[in-house]
């Protein structure tokens, strides 16, 4: 069997692993399977490529990181076991691994001196990724050949006989099977991005569009001159990161904890804001162990379908016992930080049994600032509709070291960091409740992915706690001035030009506008040229719901949700393809997380299936798909 493998990111490099242990450990596998993997990047793929800048760090703890399967993973193969991405990193392998090939002394350094809950420079998880391939094929069985063609796969069409070919610029490759692994993807500009694109072209300015940062080149942009940067998420961290840290600039700590910035002369003047106007909170530390995952009190199954009519829920019901849960664990953790002469563990029996919360929270007797108010949490400036940037510095970064403090007490001791990380923990139950179709194709659209989707990034997908504190430093040296909610910008003048007009009539202009977000899946209007040839073809197509009788489409793309095989323009399946990662994003949820170990890890778990799938043997029962 011919199987061909587009994307060489840790999805493909998992695929391929899988392949091998379903092919090994089923002796009535005799016939040759031969293995292609294409990305134009190799092994690794483009975000964890290890030629960008060891600025980048990652966004999860380096020992919830892992390529290796273990005993938690549903799977029908054996466990193929190995050392986390913290372990490898520690060892004397890796120390010789990145030694011989070459990575810097600073790369060396970071894995040498990584903490169980730091965070590995992008660099160091390429590394990784490269390594477990190499040992991989050094366990290769001797019916197996496995190949790296360093190509961008241009198209994906079908033979004469029907059997899948892949298209590169190189020539053409038929496959019996063909699974695309893919990760993130450029989208072509919509209309307002390419209008600043033509207005930048025409006016000799720098626009950046969004982008993977690690592929922006941030080299024209001068010092000490301002730079407009629109997003507030990860790729805004990431940017300051290389105009700052980047750019020979350096932090010392205070001695109360923080940090102090000190410039090098050639740092831009950063002018940053959002619609929201305030950066995402803090990744707490890492106080689990491996393993170790909370589950939902409320939002149990029995009470999804107790609340349930015709077997969905109402979006109000499912908030409300999600924020239960959250309410729990941060009334509970607010007692020991702050109410000693209250017994956490009684509040929760009381909370469990009592259909009256407020009547509970009434008897302890909490302070009003600390009161769960969900409505602040998600919009802690709410009430602000009036104020001047400069002002607005202040207000910002006396929230922001709030967060920081209670991220810093870790995801089992700070109050609200362990009632956000939750919203990490209960992945599976949200996933569960798309697969099992919880909610009303309305609900689904307007509030889960709509509202909700954005909102829980907000609060969990922010960068390490260390980050924030550097963004606090850098907002009181007065390299980063952060633009107060409702950022607007516009070509003017010959200048890009921005403002928060809503809150107050002060404007920045810049030759340079950074758009800091990476580009979401969505295959309307994808720039991937394999995505692009599948449509125009009428191979793939947009999975799509009803909605008060039209179709609305969710930019994955669409695929046998058992399966993941790909579905023609026409809606039937195509059984020789399939569809994993971040082009299902929308159908799936949260398909760009790296692999951790212990939880029965949702990546693990549809690596296995789809290698069985393609190999035509059994696939074990009740996987979560990724």
């Amino acid at each position: 069997m011919k199987v061909g493998i587009i994307g060489a990111g840790p999805r493909g490099v998992l695929l391929t692993s899988q392949l091998f242990n379903q092919y090994k450990y089923h002796s009535d596998q005799t016939s040759p399977l031969s293995i292609t993997l294409f990305d134009p990047y190799g092994i690794g793929g483009r975000v964890w490529r290890t030629d960008q800048s060891d600025e980048l760090i990652m966004n999860s703890a380096a020992d919830q990181i892992t390529l290796f399967t273990d005993a938690s993973v549903n799977m029908s193969s054996k466990v193929y076991d190995g050392p986390s991405l913290f372990e490898w990193a520690k060892s004397v392998e890796a120390n010789r691994y990145l030694d011989s090939n070459g990575y810097s002394a600073d790369v060396i350094a970071s894995a040498a001196q990584l903490q169980i809950n730091g965070y590995a420079p992008r660099v160091l998880f390429g590394a990784y990724i490269k390594w477990f391939y190499q040992d991989l094929i050094k366990q290769q069985p001797t019916e197996v050949s496995t190949s790296v063609m360093k190509s961008q796969v241009m198209g994906l069409t079908y033979d004469a006989d029907h059997k899948p070919v892949i298209k590169t610029n190189d020539g053409t490759y038929p496959f019996d099977k063909v699974i695309m692994s893919l990760g993130q993807q450029d989208n072509y500009l919509s209309d307002e991005e390419q209008k600043l694109a033509s207005y930048a072209q025409q006016n000799a300015l720098t626009y950046i569009a969004p982008t993977h940062p690690g592929d922006a080149d941030l080299s024209d942009i001068p010092a000490g001159e301002p730079a407009i940067i629109r997003g507030l998420g990860l790729s805004f961290i990431d940017y300051i990161s290389e105009l700052t840290l980047g750019r020979g600039g350096h932090y010392m700590q205070n001695e109360d904890g923080s940090l102090f910035y000190q410039p090098s002369g050639r740092e831009p003047r950063i002018i940053a804001g959002s619609g929201r106007g305030i950066p995402y909170y803090p990744k707490p530390i890492n106080e689990k162990g491996y393993g170790e995952c909370d589950v939902p009190k409320f939002l149990t199954k029995e009470n999804i379908q107790k609340n349930s009519t015709d077997g969905k829920i109402s979006f109000d019901k499912f908030m409300e016992l999600l924020l239960l849960d959250l309410k729990l664990v941060f009334y509970k953790l607010t007692i020991n930080d702050k109410y000693p002469y209250k017994s956490a563990s009684k509040f929760e029996t009381e909370f469990l049994a009592n259909d009256d919360k407020q009547a509970v929270l009434k008897q302890f007797g909490f302070a009003e600032e600390d009161v769960f108010n969900w409505d602040y949490i998600i919009n802690p400036f709410k009430d602000v509709q009036s104020i001047g940037t400069e002002d607005y510095q202040s207000v910002l970064i006396n929230w922001m070291n709030g967060e920081i403090n209670d991220s810093l007490k870790g995801s089992k001791t700070g109050p609200l960091a362990a009632s956000r990380d939750l919203l990490r923990d209960f992945r599976p139950a949200f996933r569960q409740m798309l697969i099992d179709h919880c909610f009303s194709n309305q609900d689904l659209v307007e509030k889960f992915w709509g509202q909700l989707d954005s909102t829980i990034n907000f609060l969990i997908m922010g960068p390490p706690v260390v980050r924030s504190k550097e963004l606090s430093a850098l907002i009181r040296s007065g390299v980063v001035t952060v633009l107060a909610p409702g950022m607007q910008v516009k070509g003017q003048d010959g200048w890009f030009v921005t403002a928060a007009p809503k809150r107050n009539t002060d404007t920045f202009r810049s030759a340079t506008l950074i758009e800091a977000r990476v580009p979401k899946a969505d295959l309307d209007i994808t720039a991937n040229p394999v995505l692009e040839s599948l449509v125009d073809a009428k191979l793939a197509r947009t999975h799509q719901v009803e909605v008060n009788d039209q179709s609305v489409g969710l930019n994955a793309v669409d695929v046998d949700s058992n399966t993941d095989q790909l579905l023609y323009a026409s809606g039937a399946g195509q059984p020789d393809i399939y569809v994993w990662g971040v082009p299902l994003d929308g159908l799936r949820y949260v398909t760009n997380a790296a692999p951790q170990p212990g939880v029965n890890d949702a990546n693990l778990q549809t690596a296995d299936r789809l290698a069985a799938e393609v190999l035509g043997l059994p696939v074990a029962e009740n996987v979560e798909m990724a």
